[in-house]
């Protein structure tokens, strides 16, 4: 073979880096203004920046992609050639001519390629065009310079004022993460490059000719130590009369108060909304949108959501799609697991409060009441798991607000525990939620914030500040309007009486058990439709006692039963979740109903109303049975009734004691269990009261702290001698209605429960026996 004949395969010519990514408008003339709107000249100059920058970068990446391709091509093609050319090198044995005849090929070709121009894009796109972005203009940013160039055109006369003279303009911007973003742009968005800008504070010389307009952002609250300081520099900036931007979450709280004192133009930051997000997704996708979203959509989104959502390779609708994802999700988290005010049932005072104050709250938006006029503030005191959450959930989906929802447990495990770390994390919800405003910001455990005046542990400064600072919060120094403040408390008694007073949460709402009817109500709202012609009854008496949260659990349980038995629910796994497996003997079934039997006896003999009454001796959690009453009766708050009600508290155990010898540890053990009130309601009589014991004119404690009443010696014998009294009483009250007593706890053996009339039909019947005819 010979030399002539031996020659490198023609390397490909390289592609041109055609984007494939957003629209590809001529870079030198952007669109003079988006599909959906006008725009201010700021608003506009912000939008073709960001754009021109945005299409940059796609183009790009394009071409670095479209580089990359052509170079893996070229290594293949190169190593086609080494193998093509070694081949022939070893047939002519002219291995360095050919490898000498390849490099001259390849060196050809790419000097070709860098020397050839694109003659398509012209000069813009050629090997000399400006260097191209780093990093993608990012959603956040595009939003900020949109909606702060938006605020600044729809104040014309702020240009002119900063033209003139030396305004004080205040820019308050509650959101954290849109505060962040709008003290980074600002300047870049309003005024040109050349504009030189002092920093209040900042390390220079204070010359007036050194400068064209003064800046002062504040993040966080001012330190008490560092008032004094700020205050001078802010002087210090007054005095020079130039334009001052100072920007902050909220003015009154975080600038110094001579710029709250001089004569300014006060701005608040505009949020999110349907256009602005449009206008970001063709920014940063180059391309429009077709819809937008809708402003229910738009209420949750951040600009994190923004920047997880809208990216250069998504299309308008993939990102649209990603922001509904996120805003449904939110929603989805917020929805009070679709519980509606319609269907809390068993607090009815609640509901009334809530719906009093959307009302109100619908009248404030329409500007026919001032903040002031509305009652916005209330604790919710309960048993765990009556639905005091879910109150604050349901509420807040019925008025359409935001929920924001902390706990002191919540702030204090926030970094690592220390104090000042405990108040920037209250300080940050409280802040999100005026930033969310009209918002509801629900405080949960709030009995957490110890009382104040009954602190002697060595941590007692510590829990002080955390108490006072949250006093400060619900005060609003910041300032209440567009806040709802909803809180829920297990034992209001070890709260701090500061924070439930009047003008703070205006109204405590107490919320008790649900009684039959209600019970009936609570499960038919969660069976969704199932069992809708089978009676309740037998399963709401068996459930007298129980909160919402076991009505759940209950609901839950039999319906997983069915699920793994493959069959429709059937009201038998509503009772095989209610009722315990019976594991007791036939001796403490009776005890059981001895017990329930001197309750309902003792009740219905001293307070009437049987209707109201019911008992049960069913197993269910870890109660052997229960003896309620659906409403309080009439109390007076006389000895007697303090009496009469220590009496059938005490009932159950003299029951046993009168038909089966002995009592037994059921009334006692724990919080809660008949003695514990029992004792907690004497020494209230005797320690706060003045209902009893030789010396009842004294007050020792509020009746509701019983560890502190029960720490005086004179209380616990005084309070001793009120319970023996109330159980001797008690018991000559059971001796006389022992035939009924008897027929009653028959009746639960049987039966399992029985109602108040039929138990009061029961005590009539024997004692007419007993008395005979007149």
């Amino acid at each position: 073979m010979s030399e002539e004949n031996i020659t490198a395969p023609e390397l490909p010519v390289r592609p041109r880096p055609l984007p494939k990514i957003g629209a590809l408008a001529s870079p030198q003339h952007p669109p003079s203004a988006p599909t959906i709107g006008p725009m201010g000249s700021l608003e506009l100059a912000a939008y073709r920046a960001d754009w021109r920058a945005s299409l940059r970068y796609r183009l790009h990446i394009a071409e670095v992609a479209a580089a990359r391709e052509h170079e893996l091509l070229v290594k293949k093609l190169e190593e086609e050639a080494r193998v093509a050319a070694e081949k022939a090198m070893r047939a002519a044995r002219k291995k360095t001519a050919v490898r000498a005849e390849v490099h001259k090929a390849i060196a050809a070709n790419s000097r070709t390629q860098e020397e050839e121009p694109d003659e398509e894009f012209g000069s813009f796109f050629t090997r000399h065009r400006p260097r191209p972005p780093s990093h993608p203009v990012t959603p956040a940013r595009a939003a900020a310079r949109l909606l702060v160039s938006r605020m600044f055109d729809s104040r014309p006369e702020l240009w002119q004022a900063i033209r003139s003279s030396a305004p004080v303009v205040i820019i308050d911007v509650p959101d954290p993460e849109m505060l962040d973003r709008a003290v980074a742009i600002w300047q870049d968005t309003l005024f040109p490059a050349t504009t030189r800008v002092m920093k209040v504070g900042a390390s220079n010389s204070g010359k007036r000719d050194d400068y064209d307009i003064i800046y002062l952002a504040a993040k966080e609250r001012p330190q008490p130590k560092d008032r004094s300081a700020r205050e001078s520099e802010a002087l210090s900036a007054l005095s020079l009369a130039l334009p001052l931007i100072a920007i902050s979450p909220n003015a009154d709280t975080h600038l110094p108060e001579v710029l709250l004192k001089s004569q300014r133009i006060r701005l608040t930051f505009p949020p999110l909304d349907p256009v602005t997000i449009g206008r970001v997704i063709r920014i940063v996708t180059g391309k429009g949108c077709r819809e937008l979203l809708d402003a229910q959509t738009v209420a949750p989104v951040t600009l994190v959501d923004l920047i997880v959502a809208i990216r250069f390779d998504r299309s308008p609708s993939e990102c649209l799609a990603e922001l509904r994802r996120l805003a449904a999700e939110k929603l989805e988290r917020k929805r009070g697991r679709d519980i509606s005010l319609d269907e809390l049932h068993g607090m009815d005072e609640a509901v009334a409060w809530a719906r009093s104050t959307i009302r109100d709250l619908d009248a404030w938006r329409r500007g026919e009441l001032p903040w002031s006029a509305l009652d916005p503030g209330a604790c919710l005191v309960g048993a765990p798991g009556t639905g005091k959450t879910l109150f604050a959930e349901s509420f807040a989906h019925a008025a359409g607000l935001p929920l924001v929802a902390c706990s002191l447990a919540q702030w204090q495990s926030a970094d690592e525990g220390h104090l000042g770390h405990l108040l920037r994390a209250m300080r940050r919800d409280f802040d999100s939620a005026r930033a969310q405003a009209p918002c509801v910001l629900f405080t949960d455990e709030i009995d957490s914030f110890a009382d104040r005046s009954k602190l002697r542990h060595a941590h007692a400064d510590y829990v002080v500040e955390v108490v006072n600072a949250f006093i400060a919060h619900l005060d609003g120094v910041a300032g209440r309007e567009g806040l709802i403040y909803l809180a829920a408390s297990n034992d209001l008694s070890r709260c701090d009486p500061a924070i439930v007073r009047s003008g703070r949460l205006n109204r405590i709402i107490r919320i008790g058990l649900p009684n039959a009817c209600d019970l009936e109500r609570m499960f038919r709202v969660r069976l969704a439709g199932r069992l809708a012609g089978e009676d309740l009854e037998e399963i709401c008496l068996l459930a007298l006692g129980s909160t919402g949260a076991d009505v759940e659990r209950i609901t839950n349980d039999a319906l997983r039963f069915a699920r793994h038995a493959d069959r429709a629910l059937e009201l038998a796994d509503l009772r095989r979740a209610l009722v315990n497996r019976e594991d007791r003997d036939c001796s403490e079934i009776r005890r059981c109903a001895v017990h329930e039997a001197g309750h309902v006896v003792a009740e219905i003999v001293h307070f009437g109303h049987e209707a109201d009454v019911r008992a049960s001796i069913v197993r269910s959690g870890n109660r052997g049975g229960a003896t309620v009453r659906s409403k309080a009766p009439p109390f007076a708050g006389t000895y007697s009734d303090y009496q009469h009600r220590l009496q059938v508290l005490l009932a159950g155990r003299i029951a046993e004691e009168i038909m089966l010898g002995e009592a037994s540890h059921g009334a006692g053990g724990t919080r809660g269990s008949d003695l514990q009130q029992a004792t907690a309601l004497a020494a209230a009589m005797v320690g706060s009261l003045g209902m009893g014991g030789p010396k009842h004119l004294l007050f020792f404690a509020s009746h509701e702290d019983t560890d502190e009443l029960l720490s005086y010696v004179d209380v616990r014998i005084a309070a001793h001698a009120e319970l023996t009294r109330a159980a001797e009483a008690c018991r000559s009250t059971l001796l006389e209605h022992r035939a009924a007593l008897e027929a009653i706890a028959s009746t639960l053996l049987r039966s399992s429960r029985i109602d108040g009339i039929s138990a009061a039909d029961m005590i009539r019947a024997r004692r007419d026996i007993e008395e005979g005819p007149i």
